[in-house]
């Protein structure tokens, strides 16, 4: 029995309980104490341990999004040296875990903050893709742009690893950093732009103004065209007549008036007292 306890305690110490915490996918394999290979056993997600098995050990990958910020100087399509940060949120397809780790590498860190399958398998190719694209604007542009470039370097990056683990959820380009020169231009071209922008809306209000004036301007011709030609003599002399009619009427008014003639027309009056 004596004999038999060292090998009890060997055999104690090569077994383990792997841990996967929440918000990660374990990568359980099995690694023999002397000889063989070691190999996949499966995946665990997190949270959970493999109780205590025989030489099971586990990568622990975390598949939550995070965001992955790269800085970059380079040349515009105008030969201008540009400076900005593109930020990448990446995540890990779940049931891929294991693909990813035959594939890319693990997930544990390089250099304390990023895994080693970022930096063995996406960060290159996603650095390349930035710089083809900002490439292609002219400096004065990409300050404008960064929502289209953002999409596009986006729409690349999700073609490239679209049969991966690899799972880019958004693009963002910020940070921009010119020189001196190239800041006071753009200020100077923004500025002409906001001046263009104010005369268009004033030349907007102006025509519309404009076109409000020659409405009431028709009108009021259209009016009077149409009084001039109602107002015959016969009419007025008609208007005329009722005018002293209606003031005859007043027990405060009295019309004094005189014929005109033999000819007849209208009588003249010769004044009103009260």
């Amino acid at each position: 029995m004596k004999r038999l306890l060292p090998f009890a305690l060997a055999a104690m110490a090569a077994c383990s309980n792997q841990t996967t915490p929440e918000g990660m996918v374990g990568y359980v394999y099995h690694r023999p104490l002397i000889f063989g290979k070691a190999y996949f056993v499966k995946t665990q997600r997190g949270p959970t341990s493999t109780g205590v098995v025989w030489r099971q050990f586990v990568m622990n990958v975390d598949v939550r999004p995070k965001n992955y910020t790269e800085e970059f100087h380079i040349l515009s399509r105008d030969n201008l040296n540009v400076g900005f940060e593109a930020h990448a949120r990446i995540g890990i397809r779940e049931d891929a875990v294991r693909q990813l780790i035959d594939r890319y590498g693990s997930g544990e860190t390089i250099n304390g903050d990023l895994p080693e399958w970022y930096v063995r398998s996406v960060r290159q190719p996603y650095r390349t893709i930035v710089r083809d694209v900002v490439h292609k604007y002219d400096a004065y542009d990409i300050q404008a742009q960064t929502e289209t470039i953002g999409r596009e370097i986006l729409t690349r990056l999700q073609e490239r690893y679209a049969d991966t683990p690899v799972e880019f959820e958004t693009i963002s380009i910020g940070n921009l950093a010119y020189p001196p020169a190239i800041n006071a231009e753009i200020q100077r071209k923004l500025a002409a732009e906001q001046d263009l922008e104010r005369m268009e809306r004033e030349r907007q209000i102006a025509e519309e103004q404009a076109q409000i004036t020659i409405t009431t301007a028709r009108g009021r011709a259209a009016a009077q065209r149409i009084v001039n030609e109602t107002l015959t003599p016969l009419y007025v002399q008609h208007e005329m007549l009722e005018g002293f009619r209606n003031l005859s009427r007043s027990s405060r008014v009295t019309v004094i008036a005189a014929p005109t003639g033999d000819e007849g027309g209208s009588p003249v009056v010769l004044g009103l007292q009260r």
